[in-house]
């Protein structure tokens, strides 16, 4: 299995734990070594993805998805026109399909249709 794919795939595990997963029972699901896990851990550990944490059972992953807090509220609206509030900076503003990400130094923001 090429890196990339197993870097796909051990995403889609760690966001489905939501306690978090250890590496040695990644590589069992994946039917890989543990230093492939271990590569893919360094990079999303290093883009900020995920933080990992380590107790006598071995190294826990857990996602954080870019350094953004495990319980971020995510808010769906139906209007066409949105305004949003923050007492930071917007720093970035992704347009990824039908999804616009917006990223902030404040630690919330508020949005509302108008």
């Amino acid at each position: 299995m090429k890196l990339e794919e197993i870097a796909r795939q051990s995403i889609d595990i760690i966001k489905s734990e939501a306690g978090g997963i250890g590496t040695a029972e990644l590589a069992k699901r994946l039917n890989v070594p543990k230093r492939r896990v271990y590569d893919v851990k360094a990079i999303m550990k290093a883009a900020g993805l995920i933080t990992t944490s380590r107790d006598k059972n071995g190294t826990k992953i857990v996602w954080t998805g870019g350094g953004s807090s495990p319980d971020k509220e995510v808010s769906r609206v139906r209007s066409n026109k949105l305004k949003i509030s923050t007492s930071g900076f917007i720093i970035s503003v992704q347009n990824k399909g039908t999804e616009v990400i917006i990223e902030g130094t404040a630690p919330s923001m508020t949005i509302e249709a108008i």
